[in-house]
């Protein structure tokens, strides 16, 4: 079927839903804005060709939390999101094609309704250029959606007194969700705050690539025969760690991390395969690792342990407490930090001890690591009061906190350093992730 200029749901025109079915053959990447979203069939046209999907909604009585679940788990898309009522775009970008309109993606916009859209083509029609703009405009400002944020909104959508007026639900939804506006909707609202600019680096840092590269990185191991026999029975997270951290001190020491070809998803599974059989053969699995880290599963256990249980944290000495912390790499790296002015006779490790215990108090470190790892509500958000705001710790940065963070929570695989350069020489785009420790 070929496409037709004018879409409103009729035979003499065509109806909504074509539009995603015959933009193209072999679509590489669609870019999809719309308050209202109830279907995944457009999402599910696009991606069963492969195509890559992101999608920007509103929060709202009719966007269903069963449609953005299924897109939040689809491997091909990612998904933001905005709360206010304002937001009203209706935007579908497909490679060099557009449709823009009135259309929402639900079963009675893309089919039934009488809607009114156009197309327009890069080759043709010079309005197109300015759509792509207009998408990642909204893309930046808008907010990620994680599992966390969909219990919020599924909680409000759900509740049996919620108002069905946009206006009210809106201002309802605050109760549950932090507001996400776009920012040309009142004047000076295009300077976010601080704290939420932030946090919404982090997400996309961590939820929209960091978490899906480990996973991919995951999935193409075990289908490798990922697995030596001294980790078995344990968390494979654990053997996930020691194998990344492991690429990169051996086969990306100094700068071949970062200077080894990008390269796309099939490449990966085949160099992620070539490393997995050279780990799964070879006789030395810290070589090349200055700590030592052959007691990785004994680490991670005293932090599960004695760090995520509130009542065992509470009972620790500041040596105890140190000796477990020691089990999160990106700490026990700041080795290189610790003052050598505290003694010439003192180990490495037993300054790092002294100048970790001169700039915090036992009552400040315990405080922090209890609010990170048993604390209510949205981890990020948590990692984020950690880093930079009122649980701060001296000497326990970024790479710390998400490290720690990751042994506690299943969702959420540990990241530091060390990981991201070996997912980096494993051939995806994270260079510009690694932060300060």
């Amino acid at each position: 079927m070929a496409l037709k200029e004018i879409y409103a749901n009729t035979f003499s025109t065509d109806f909504t839903i074509n539009f995603f079915n015959n933009a193209s053959k072999s679509p590489k990447l669609a870019l999809l804005a719309a308050p209202f979203f109830t279907t995944m069939e457009p999402i599910d046209i696009l991606t069963k060709n492969n195509c890559k999907v992101l999608l920007i909604v509103r929060f709202s009585p009719i966007t269903t939390p069963s449609a953005l679940k299924a897109a939040l788990e689809h491997p091909l898309v990612k998904v933001r999101y905005f709360t206010d009522d304002k937001f009203h775009t209706k935007l579908y970008i497909i490679d060099n094609l557009a449709l823009i309109g009135s259309a929402n993606l639900t079963n009675s916009g893309l089919k039934a309704n009488r809607e009114l859209s156009v197309l327009l083509r890069q080759d043709r029609d010079v309005e197109f250029e300015q759509l792509p703009k207009v998408f990642d405009e909204l893309w930046n400002d808008a907010d990620v959606l994680t599992e966390e944020i969909l219990k919020d909104y599924t909680r409000a959508f759900n509740a049996q007194d919620k108002p069905h007026n946009e206006k009210a639900f809106a201002n309802y939804l605050k109760n549950f969700v932090v507001e996400a506006s776009p920012k040309s909707i009142v004047v000076d609202s295009d300077q976010k705050s601080k704290e939420r600019t932030f946090i919404q680096a982090f997400r996309r840092k961590y939820d929209e690539v960091l978490i899906p590269a480990h996973n991919e990185i995951m999935e193409a191991a075990l289908n490798s025969g990922f697995g030596r026999s001294e980790f078995r029975g344990h968390d494979p997270q654990i053997e996930m760690g020691r194998f990344l951290g492991w690429v990169r001190m051996v086969h990306g020491s100094g700068n071949a991390w970062r200077e080894t070809p990008l390269i796309a998803a099939e490449e990966r599974k085949k160099r992620i395969a070539h490393y997995v059989g050279t780990w799964q053969s070879t006789d030395d699995t810290v070589q090349g690792d200055m700590y030592h880290s052959t007691n990785e599963i004994e680490n991670i256990a005293n932090i599960r342990n004695y760090l995520c249980n509130p009542n065992e944290l509470d009972n620790l000495d500041f040596d105890k407490l140190f000796a477990y912390l020691t089990g999160c790499h990106a700490f026990l790296e700041r080795l290189r930090f610790a003052p050598k002015n505290l003694g010439q006779d003192l180990n490495g490790l037993e300054r790092l001890r002294l100048d970790f215990q001169k700039g915090n108090s036992l009552e400040s470190v315990k405080a922090t690591i209890k609010y990170l790892l048993s604390g209510k509500g949205d981890p990020i958000e948590r990692a984020y009061d950690c880093i930079y705001g009122r649980y701060k710790l001296n000497g326990f940065g970024e790479a710390c906190v998400m490290e720690l963070l990751g042994w506690s929570d299943t969702e959420r695989p540990p990241f530091n350093n060390r990981t991201i350069r070996g997912i980096r020489l494993l051939g995806f785009d994270v260079e510009h992730l690694v932060s300060g420790a």
